[in-house]
């Protein structure tokens, strides 16, 4: 097998793998997401430049020469779509706005450069301009792509891990846990990304040949991670739908038990008894505060938030919230958005509002986390609950 063959040979296999894994991850992830964001931002960045080599195997030269400006213009996407998917998945307020455009600024200026290139050059130098061969020696444009591709990787991979450092304590304290699995292949799937970079990088240095086929292998890998990834997590999803109405179910008899058996006395760290009255104080003012303010509907509400709002102390109100009211932190404050929720459920029509609508007024950050949270506290989907509630009134 020749050079020519072997180019053409994975530059065809890596296409065709990389389109039907990515269609079966849109599919796993329903076509919506980061994970369905990241199959794009791999696919359209990288698929132009392997179908070119392709062309370039082939010898179909105007074919070629039409997707050289696509091809070496794409990959300058990458890593700024990497950048702002970080940022999709971790800031609940983003939003895409036209200045955002400026971080495609290197691609545009290299697809005009290219393109205006091949317009002037003769269609005799065509073959010499995408000769496989050329490769070997380093042309300009692989240069050129390599050199920018090197400058977006250290400054975008830095600021990104920079975000990711700033945002990991906020997304422990706020996310639940079946948000925090949609959320945790993000910075994994940035460091795989960042070491197969790095080294595809560092392979074109060495030898340059390297530039036409070990970036495709190293795309399967990447497009294998997202895949496993969003098994896992549809995987995930579907069992604790499957075992959510029997943990709701044990976690009422568990609380009726505990309310009638045993008294709400509450013992610290010493063996020391509490004062259950001052907790019980604090518990009426929790909910009062909660009742009043509709602090809950602010996504980012934290243990903090309230103790300011109560003037109770964090250890206090953690005490009261636990031991009186019978849950966590983030169970309560959902209690309280489920109740909202139900409300706007019924004026749903009347007032012509989404799912995502309510679950952005009620205090969720997005639609998956209100439909679970809703699931576990009423043993119904949404579309369930209002049934039953339209058959018994």
């Amino acid at each position: 097998m020749g050079y020519n063959e072997f180019i053409l040979g994975v530059n065809v296999v890596s296409v065709v793998i990389l389109l039907m894994m990515g269609l079966l991850l849109c599919f796993a992830a329903r076509f919506k997401g980061e994970s369905s964001y990241a199959v794009l931002i791999t696919v359209l960045t990288t698929v132009p430049i392997y179908i070119y080599n392709i062309c370039r195997s082939l010898g179909w030269y105007d074919m070629a020469i039409f997707l050289a400006p696509f091809g070496y213009s794409a990959n300058l996407a990458l890593m700024p779509l990497l950048y702002l998917l970080v940022h999709r998945g971790f800031n609940p307020f983003y939003r895409f706005t036209l200045v955002r455009l400026l971080h495609f600024i290197p691609a545009f200026l290299l697809f005009a450069i290219i393109g205006i290139y091949l317009f002037l050059l003769p269609a005799n130098e065509y073959p010499h301009f995408i000769a496989i061969e050329d490769i070997g020696r380093g042309s300009w444009v692989n240069n050129v792509n390599y050199l920018i591709l090197l400058i977006q990787l250290v400054c975008y991979l830095f600021v990104v891990f920079r975000y990711l450092r700033r945002v990991k304590h906020y997304i422990c304290d706020h996310y639940s846990d079946s948000e925090l699995l949609r959320k945790v292949w993000i910075p994994r799937f940035v460091l795989l990304f960042a070491v197969l970079f790095i080294v595809a990088m560092a392979s074109y240095a060495i030898w340059p040949r390297t530039y036409a086929w070990l970036n495709q292998l190293l795309n399967v890998v990447t497009i294998g991670y997202l895949l496993y990834s969003e098994l896992v997590v549809a995987f995930s999803e579907r069992y604790q739908e499957a075992t959510i109405t029997a943990a709701i179910a044990a976690e009422a008899e568990a609380d009726f038990i505990t309310t009638e058996v045993h008294p709400p006395v509450v013992e610290s760290n010493n063996g020391k008894k509490e004062d259950v009255e001052m907790l019980n104080q604090y518990a009426r003012k929790i909910d009062a505060y909660l009742a009043t303010s509709e602090a809950y509907i602010n996504p980012n509400l934290s243990l903090k938030d309230v103790a300011t709002g109560t003037g109770i102390s964090s250890k206090n109100l953690s005490k009261a919230i636990n031991s009186i009211l019978g849950r966590n932190f983030f169970d309560l404050i959902n209690s309280y958005r489920i109740e909202k929720s139900k409300r706007l459920l019924l004026s749903k029509k009347e007032k012509g509002l989404t799912l995502e609508t309510i679950a952005e007024q009620c205090g969720f950050n997005s639609r998956f986390t209100f439909n679970i949270a809703f699931k576990k506290a009423t043993g119904f989907t949404t579309s369930e609950w209002l049934k039953s509630y339209s058959r018994s009134n």
